[in-house]
């Protein structure tokens, strides 16, 4: 291979990796600098306030259609002290709420609108599937049965599932881009190019909010004593909804907007009084996780909103444990985000207590892998999953049988058991490691487990600390807002 001598002098010291994005990676030629992004209907510059209106045309709209979805007591009022109910909208077709609105912004497209199509971008819960495509499966599932082409713009990574589903549905499915936000340039590029479609926002469409907006109207017929509503927040769209209508006919009621730490774009906005950009970590509530909230609906909903709160991904596992065992629903991590919270009161949401709370429960779009992975960690955290490491000399198997026959003894299940030893160190080699994984009725049972194995061997026993220290519920942080 002829090189040159500039090149051989610039690649010395330089690892194969910086050479290959150096020589290898080009820049994709659709990443245009100029500003594809502008969307007529999220001006920055002129933000649409959502109107009670509206909502109750959309109701009108979309009710021949959608079916009004459950709202039911909660099996645990005594357990959280206060009357809980659960507004669950995980029941649709598709499995969340945004069926209401793509099914209200579909139908409010005029004739040469619905015969060139929509285009949309997404992460991917608005086109389908997993913690972060609701919104684009509804718009797809909708475009197919009103004869609309929809195309949907996913990142390079998006899980085949995710694309199938859109697939399945009959959109078209282009994966360009690393992030959303080149997703989103990539769909916005096509629209200039002279394929004439509307670009639907997901969060920030006025007639996205607007369908959000219908479960308020629904839960104030379904439940006229309602006092707090719980709303999960992502780009606002569901609590810019909700609080328009809610506070239009019941101001007095209090809405309270749950959000991930793993990305509180709009508690941030609420505290700089406009959206700024916010940093994204991955969470289980990869739907909310939008770092530039909608303007539409930070506009509408800024001075409705009473309180915001942020959790964590523990939180959160522990919501979707709780809702599966106690309400008997299978929620993705946004959709029990609102349950989150409401598991470290009365610490944090002291002023709940014996109010009429509403929990909306926005989705049930989980993977099988990630579900399992919530509900064992969720049980550690509470003390009902232990992990022991057993220490014993290799020919001790009486030793080995004797700690097995304690812990059946205390009812306590033993669900693993497996040795190490690929990777003991030299001086460990005569020496047995047995780890456990046991279940157990609760922390207080963990307790007793510990407390007599560490009496009866002692030294011998090396238990996984994080149940039995002191560990706050959740890391949430309410802020009330004038």
């Amino acid at each position: 291979m002829d090189v040159s001598s500039d090149t051989e002098k610039e690649s010395l010291g330089v690892s194969p990796a910086v050479l290959a994005k150096r020589y290898l990676v080009k820049p994709n030629p659709w990443c245009s600098k100029l500003d594809l992004e502008f969307d007529v209907y999220c001006d920055a510059a002129n933000p649409k306030l959502i109107s009670y209106k509206s909502i109750t045309k959309a109701a009108s709209e979309i009710k021949s259609v959608i079916a009004k979805t459950p709202l039911r007591k909660s099996k645990c009022c005594v357990q959280f002290n206060m009357e809980l109910h659960y507004k669950f909208e995980l029941f649709h077709q598709t499995g969340s709420f945004h069926e209401r609105s793509a099914l209200y912004s579909l139908k409010m497209l005029d004739e040469r609108q619905r015969a060139a199509g929509v285009i949309t971008a997404s992460l991917g819960n608005w086109a389908q599937v997993g913690n972060t495509i609701n919104t684009y499966h509804a718009l797809a599932y909708y475009g197919k049965r009103l004869g609309i082409p929809v195309t949907v713009v996913l990142p390079v990574h998006t899980m085949p599932d995710i694309t199938k589903k859109c697939e399945d549905f009959g959109a078209q499915v282009i994966l360009r881009g690393n992030d959303f936000g080149e997703a989103k340039r990539q769909a916005f590029q096509i629209i200039s190019n002279g394929k004439n479609c509307s670009y639907i926002n997901g969060y920030d469409h006025p007639n996205v909010i607007t369908g959000a907006g219908t479960i308020g109207l629904e839960i104030l017929e379904q439940l006229p004593g309602t006092q707090v509503i719980l709303v999960p927040v992502g780009g606002g769209g569901l609590i810019a909804g909700i609080a328009t209508a809610v506070k239009q006919l019941r101001p007095e009621i209090l809405i309270y907007g749950i959000q991930s730490d793993k990305c509180g774009s709009f508690y941030k906005a609420m505290e700089n009084n406009r959206p700024i950009n916010t940093s994204v970590n991955h969470g289980l509530a990869e739907s909310l996780a939008i770092p530039l909230v909608g303007y539409n609906a930070f506009h509408s909903a800024h001075h409705l909103v009473d309180k915001m709160v942020l959790v964590n991904d523990d939180s959160l596992t522990r919501a979707i444990l709780h809702l599966a065992e106690e309400e008997k629903v299978i929620t993705e991590g946004a959709g029990a985000i609102s349950v989150a919270a409401l598991l470290a009161a009365p610490n944090i949401l002291p002023e709940l207590q014996n109010k009429t709370v509403v929990c909306v429960i926005t989705g049930g779009n989980i993977n099988h892998i990630i579900l399992t992975r919530c509900l064992d960690r969720a049980k550690a955290i509470e003390g009902r999953l232990i992990k022991i490491t057993i220490k014993l000399a290799t020919e001790d198997s009486k030793g080995h049988a004797k700690i097995l026959r304690i812990i059946a003894s205390m009812s306590c299940n033993i669900l693993q058991s497996y040795r190490e030893s690929g990777w003991l160190i030299e001086d460990r080699f005569y020496t047995t490691y047995l780890i456990l994984i046991c279940e157990t009725r609760g922390i207080q049972h963990a307790c007793s487990v510990k407390r007599v194995l560490n009496t009866l061997f002692p030294d011998l026993c090396q238990f996984e600390e994080e149940p039995f220290n002191p560990v706050e519920a959740c890391c949430c942080f309410p802020k009330r807002f004038p």
